[in-house]
């Protein structure tokens, strides 16, 4: 009899630290395709699910045992979700695999899974480190399949995209193009007291990068 080809469920022996920077790529994915009309979960619901597993994760690293606890919950919850949507993905697929990687998943028969984006950070900081004119910017936990980060520090006014690996930075007229670098903790040096900056950062790797983190407002002394 021959095997077809299904979403793998394999995610859901995943790290709980891992869950939500694959269930980030599975709802932009489904979000980006029309071929998945009747999700049994919708795509705000799912983003709901996978952010209350985010924060659980958070929570729990302060060592409170009822945070710890709830990461218990919050992973019961992501499994049913995503379980429920790779089934229904496998049902539309029919056995082609490019169906299945359209919403995100990896079939059942690869041999191999490709490298997912990273997810966003769940402990980004800035701050000021007590030195003239300098901004101290971290991910406090290290970001699922990230190889390297990119931070910014950057005025009002001042408008930021990105655009795969790269930071495109446009003040008026002039457009400044910033690459990336790999460490996890970064600081910016000899910026002008009394201004604010927001800094942000986003993590990448082969698969591309992963989403902005919220930017925090700093100003140097």
């Amino acid at each position: 009899m021959r095997l077809t080809s299904k979403a793998s469920l394999a995610f859901k022996l995943k790290k709980p630290t891992t869950k939500p920077s694959f269930g980030s790529n599975v709802i932009t994915a489904l979000g980006e395709s029309v071929l998945f009309p009747d999700l049994p979960v919708n795509i705000a619901e799912l983003t709901t699910v996978n952010n209350a597993l985010s924060t659980a994760i958070a929570a729990a690293l302060t060592g409170n045992h009822t945070a710890v606890a709830a990461v218990k919950t919050a992973v019961t919850n992501w499994d049913n979700a995503f379980t429920l949507i790779a089934n229904y993905v496998s049902s539309i697929a029919q056995g082609d695999e490019t169906v299945i990687r359209a919403g995100g998943f990896i079939p059942t028969k690869s041999e191999s899974q490709p490298t997912q984006k990273p997810g966003a950070s769940a402990g980004f900081t800035a701050t000021i480190n007590g030195s003239k004119g300098a901004i101290i910017a971290a991910s406090k936990n290290a970001i699922p399949e990230a190889r390297a980060y990119l931070y910014s520090a950057v005025p009002d006014g001042v408008t930021v995209n990105y655009n795969g690996n790269t930071m495109i930075i446009t003040v008026g007229d002039k457009i400044i193009y910033i690459n990336a670098d790999t460490r996890r903790q970064t600081e910016f040096y000899h910026l002008p007291s009394g201004i604010a900056y927001n800094v942000s950062m986003f993590a990448f790797n082969r698969a591309g990068n992963g989403p902005a983190s919220t930017s925090t407002p700093v100003i140097p002394q």
